[in-house]
């Protein structure tokens, strides 16, 4: 048992970083029409429901700018906040900005939140079910990147994340655990605009490593390796999209790193069943704009995770499906929001999107 909450106490902080990946979809390269206008200000509702969470509501307040009048090469800069309260009482509050200046040779990503979630984690053998669990969470993330040749990018990021985990299994399971992060990235990115590509390729290879001279307790690496390619239908009106996405890790993963089907990539996975140290993914999305302003989006894909807790979960794999509606916020960039419902092997969720999942 007490290796058992070990490995819990982080489970929260992987869905974390993946929520706050998703927040920052709108990508990070190409070029992009930049807007007309020095600043514009656009207040979005937001609306989820996990099958773990309940519904969530909240606001997204987000803001495009061009840091510089001059410079008429880098895309529009962008800058938010989220704040949101779920049906099992959990909230979160976020705020985040990404940075284009310097003719697009640099951008900077920085992040920081705090919230308060009632979660769960399925367990296998001998309960061979979900572990309800609390989490407090503090966090800070910033990245820059820098282009190195044409279409070429690398750069660095930091993540602390602090959180305090409480279980409904034993009385004084309460723990505080810090994790501090290093990752390096290189990007290969030739699509035609960074917030909604419609021709190109963007590849991405991401090394994160957790050493020990900082602090954390499980030192070992974790690489991502992902690859888009786009294709334009209708004179670029509709656009298919498609992905690969491989991830793994190098030594012991801590029970938070550990790649988890749904939260990271494919849609239709919302209860955290599917994790291991290993997880390799395919997807392809039709996105239909039949209208200037609005969008349906048909996805598919397929999942499968290796190292998995459960060995029993090795090797299955798991499709999922959906439909998603999309509606232009920022129309000069093309910038989206939207709702994605989808449903997964004995599983389903619905999703709220800024910008494309890929």
């Amino acid at each position: 048992m007490k290796k058992l909450l070990f490995l819990l106490l982080f489970s929260f902080t992987f869905s974390l970083q993946q929520s706050i990946a998703q927040s920052f979809s709108t990508g990070g390269g190409g070029s992009a029409e930049r807007s007309d206008k020095n600043f514009q200000f656009m207040p979005v509702p937001y609306i989820n429901y996990d099958r773990t969470l309940g519904l969530s509501v909240g606001a997204l307040p987000m803001a495009m700018y061009n840091l510089s009048k001059t410079d008429t090469i880098s895309p529009s800069s962008i800058s938010g906040a989220l704040g949101l309260y779920t049906t099992n009482k959990s909230w979160f509050t976020l705020g985040f900005s990404k940075f284009y200046f310097a003719e697009d040779r640099y951008r900077v990503t920085v992040a920081g939140g705090v919230g308060d979630f009632n979660y769960q984690t399925y367990v296998g053998f001998p309960l061979n079910g979900f572990l309800q669990y609390a989490t407090g969470v503090n966090f800070i993330k910033g990245e820059i990147q820098r282009k190195v040749i044409k279409n070429l990018y690398a750069g660095v990021n930091y993540m602390y994340t602090d959180f305090e985990n409480s279980f409904d299994i034993a009385p004084d399971t309460t723990s505080t655990v810090q994790l501090q992060t290093l990752g390096f990235i290189i990007s290969y990115d030739h699509r035609d605009d960074v917030y909604y590509p419609t021709k190109g390729e963007i590849g991405n290879v991401n090394i994160d490593v957790s050493p020990e001279f900082l602090g954390n307790d499980q030192p070992n690496t974790k690489i991502t390796i992902d690859f888009n390619k786009y294709f334009a239908f209708k004179n670029g009106r509709d656009i298919l999209a498609t992905r690969m996405y491989v991830g793994f890790g190098v030594g012991d993963l801590t029970f938070n790193q550990q790649f988890i089907v749904g939260q990271s990539d494919i849609r239709g996975y919302t209860q955290a069943k599917y994790r291991g140290n290993a997880m390799y993914n395919i997807q392809v999305e039709y996105r239909w704009n039949f209208h200037k302003k609005m969008a349906v989006n048909f996805f598919a894909g397929l999942a499968t995770v290796s190292g998995a807790n459960d060995s029993s979960q090795n090797g299955i794999l798991l499709p999922g499906v959906g439909v998603g509606y999309r509606y232009n916020v920022f129309p000069k960039n093309h910038m989206n929001v939207g709702l994605d419902a989808a449903v997964g092997r004995d599983d389903w969720g619905i999703y709220f999107r800024i910008g494309e999942a890929f």
